[in-house]
């Protein structure tokens, strides 16, 4: 018990540091350089996983850049190897415990903590004094163990393949590196160095669970690295012989820099491998030509009808919002698909349009890029109806049939004029773009009457309509809004 005991304050320790560490100044800025070339990332990587402590942090901060379409696959798996590596010098930290000292920095957090100022000092000093206690309890824990371990006699492979499924399911590197040389005197130095090389390949896992947990580009991320990470530790674990003067901490901090040098080379040719195990559609837009460029007018044309397309996407959201509303049943994730849809296509048309802009300084190339935000923001509009009428539903509590209907009529209104400035937008056509305009007093109307009607079933006392009163006047205010942005969308037809 004493060991796990041990093990435990090791891994809260190395989670507090990484907290206490996460408030320092600058890594921000090493973050920024970190999206350059190749060589920066990785100079930039193993610094930022030194000043975090976290490779396993720094894996799915990668992860979420690749999602987002910051970084392509293989400089978020560079990104993660090199801050692996820098976070890898912290276990020759560990090397340091000694009983006085550890409950010497945990005094002296105290006070820090106690501020809130330097709260986050406080923390990292507890963090580095649970550490070195986790490591002495787990020294003593492992002279338990000494009996058993040596009956064992594995070899230095089965401890490799040990420390790969530890580190896999607990997500950490440094904490099974920490753990090999907890049992240093038990394993001796061939299986205490092969417990924290298969550690390395291991680490790998928190991008599978994070998969699992419905982020699918994990996938991708975790097999590149994984792959990597075995590939190139099997050289080391062949030559383990010879490589004992290293120790456990030179091993572990060696194996994770080679992989980062090594990635270094290969980045081209692991984002070829991971496309063709998992293939997927892109969106990508269908008009938008680099060569048009150097005719704004072809350009502009162009631009106007990719802007027709998003417009249309945001149209298909808001359909399957009414039928969601309609059917009671569905929600956020429905939408998804077209939401990512109308987020690339948009990032792609206002890059775009930035370049058209400075070629052509047109004035028009300011309005689409300001038609492709306000698109966007009703993309964001869409999927909050859906929010709010599922976080209804969540709590057991539906519309009344008569508030149900006066919601869905709203929606399907604001659909129609949706429609048609979808099809305006896309041809241009100024009288459509008028005509939804000209129902812009009676939508208003409609909507007063609407809110008016809900205000006697409250009057009524009606329990539904009771229960359901804020959600309703959300979901009103919200749908407003909706026509709100189509109505701009229609003036900036007028002005193309």
């Amino acid at each position: 018990m004493g060991f796990l005991a041990g093990l435990a304050l090791l891994l809260l320790g190395l989670q507090l540091i990484s907290e206490g560490l996460a408030s320092l100044k600058g890594r921000r800025h090493l973050l920024g350089r970190a999206l350059g070339r190749s060589w920066n990332l990785l100079g930039a990587g193993v610094l930022l996983g030194l000043l975090s402590g976290s490779g396993t942090g720094f894996s799915l901060l990668a992860l979420g850049l690749l999602e987002g379409g910051v970084l392509p696959l293989g400089q978020a798996a560079l990104l993660a190897l090199s801050a692996t590596a820098g976070a890898t010098l912290w276990v020759g930290v560990v090397a340091l415990a000694q009983g006085g000292l550890a409950e010497l920095l945990l005094v002296l957090g105290l006070p820090f903590f106690l501020v809130r100022g330097t709260r986050s000092l406080g923390v990292f000093l507890f963090g580095l004094g649970l550490l070195f206690s986790g490591f002495l309890e787990m020294g003593r824990g492992a002279q338990g163990l000494s009996s058993l371990l040596t009956l064992l006699h594995l070899p230095s492979g089965v401890w490799y393949l040990v420390g790969l499924l530890l580190a896999f399911v607990l997500g950490t590197a440094n904490g099974v590196a920490a753990l090999a040389l907890a049992l240093l005197p038990v394993l001796g130095l061939s299986g205490s160095m092969a417990l924290a090389l298969g550690a390395g390949v291991g680490t790998s896992g928190a991008l599978f669970w994070a998969a699992l947990a419905g982020r699918p580009e994990a996938v991708g991320l975790g097999v590149v690295l994984f792959l990597h990470r075995l590939v190139f530790s099997l050289p080391f674990l062949l030559l383990l012989p010879s490589l004992k003067g290293l120790g456990v901490v030179g091993l572990h901090l060696a194996s994770h820099l080679a992989y980062a040098l090594a990635f270094v080379f290969l980045v081209g040719r692991y984002e070829v491998l991971a496309a063709r195990l998992f293939p997927k559609r892109t969106v990508s837009p269908k008009y938008l030509s680099r060569e048009a460029l150097e005719t704004p007018t072809l350009a502009h044309a162009l631009v106007q009808r990719e802007l027709g397309r998003v417009a249309d996407a945001v149209r298909d959201m808001l359909a399957k919002a009414v039928r969601i509303l309609s059917q009671e049943e569905g929600g956020e994730a429905e939408l998804s698909a077209l939401e990512d849809k109308v987020d690339r296509l948009t990032r792609e048309v206002v890059l775009y349009t930035a370049e058209l802009s400075t070629h052509s300084k047109d004035e028009r190339a300011v309005r689409f890029f300001v038609a492709a935000s306000e698109l966007e923001h009703l993309g964001d509009l869409v999927r909050r109806v859906v929010r709010q009428a599922e976080k209804l539903w969540s709590q057991g509590l539906t519309f009344s049939p008569e508030g149900k209907e006066d919601l869905l009529e709203a929606a399907r209104m604001v659909l129609g004029r949706m429609e048609r400035m979808a099809a305006a937008l896309a041809i241009g056509d100024k009288g459509l773009a008028r005509e939804v305009l000209a129902d812009g007093e009676r939508i208003a109307q409609f909507l007063d009457r609407l809110r008016r009607a809900h205000l006697l079933r409250l009057e009524g006392g009606r329990p539904e309509s009771r229960a359901t009163t804020l959600a309703h006047l959300d979901l009103l205010i919200t749908l407003e809004e909706l026509f709100a942005g189509v109505e701009r969308l229609c003036r900036l037809v007028l002005e193309l």
